[in-house]
């Protein structure tokens, strides 16, 4: 099973999780770790390495969500993506979350990132693009 942390500024990522497990149940192998400010980033990395481990994907793999591109979180997890098999994706919604919990056991960690991109990508929509085809 893929492992999956959800890593984000302040309490983002718990919210998002709980409102998962609102839809979804309960749904094992997924973990928020929250950036508090008091978190420098070396124990930042070290709150994640450590949910890494609890999951115990190591052969499988780890996905990481981060809330946006550039910050913390996403430093942080771009760094370790460079120490063995894990990806990042940045932008984590609520969508994206469905996406990873449902399909996670049925592909690989490469396929089920970029899976969670175009899915992700197709569920953003705006009223305009809803309605301009309407007379």
């Amino acid at each position: 099973m893929i492992g999956v942390i959800i890593a984000t500024h302040g309490q983002f990522g718990n919210a998002l999780l709980s409102t998962l497990h609102m839809i979804l149940g309960e749904v094992e192998g997924l973990v928020s770790v929250p950036l508090f400010p008091e978190d420098s980033l070396e124990s930042f990395k070290g709150k994640v390495e450590k949910a890494m481990q609890d999951l115990g994907t190591r052969e499988s793999g780890s996905l990481i969500l981060v809330d946006m591109l550039g910050g913390t979180p996403f430093n942080v997890a771009i760094q370790l993506a460079t120490q063995g098999k894990i990806q990042v994706v940045a932008g984590v919604n609520l969508p994206m979350l469905i996406k990873v919990a449902s399909h996670r056991n049925e592909t690989n960690l490469a396929n089920l990132t970029n899976e969670v991109q175009a899915a992700t990508r197709e569920s953003i929509v705006t009223s305009l693009e809803l309605f301009k085809n309407r007379p």
